[in-house]
């Protein structure tokens, strides 16, 4: 089974990956994909371009592969499937998920869900909403476990 798990490397979303990891077992394949939304400096100055130096946007550009691939990284610490690619895109997050799972033929695609009330959704959307219903796969969303609640007094 070749499972692709959107990443953000926040511990919400590893912690993901690794439910997702023991459900989908055996997963033979792991592809991990981290989605950057835009290019840094690309917006900043408005009408006249960038306010950022072309060697300044690089350097952010820089910046931003490496934290994306730490990203990746610490997911794939929390994994422990033997064969897992890495993979940094840049687009709109839910679009290029469904695109690179279509790409690498995967079966299933994993994402996280923070867990947001019906406001927080319809003002700020849901990338595993958009997921489940443009994926060309089935789709396993995980939501975050609940806190624990001490009802002692």
């Amino acid at each position: 089974m070749h499972v692709l798990i959107a990443t953000d490397g926040s511990p919400s979303s590893i912690e993901a990956a690794r439910r997702a990891a023991q459900l989908l077992r055996p997963a033979d394949h792991v592809t991990l994909l981290s989605v950057l939304t835009e290019v840094p400096g690309d917006d900043a100055g408005g009408f006249e371009g960038s306010v950022y130096s072309a060697g300044e946007q690089e350097a952010l550009w820089k910046q931003e592969l490496a934290e994306a691939g730490e990203e990746l990284e610490r997911t794939a610490a929390a994994l422990t499937s033997t064969a897992v690619d890495k993979r940094i895109e840049v687009g709109d997050v839910s679009g290029t998920i469904c695109k690179v799972a279509a790409d690498v033929n995967v079966d299933v695609i994993v994402v996280g869900s923070h867990g947001r009330g019906a406001l927080e959704r319809l003002l700020l959307g849901s990338v595993s909403d958009q997921v489940v219903r443009h994926a060309p796969c089935p789709v396993l969303v995980i939501r975050p476990t609940p806190e624990k609640k001490d009802h002692k007094k």
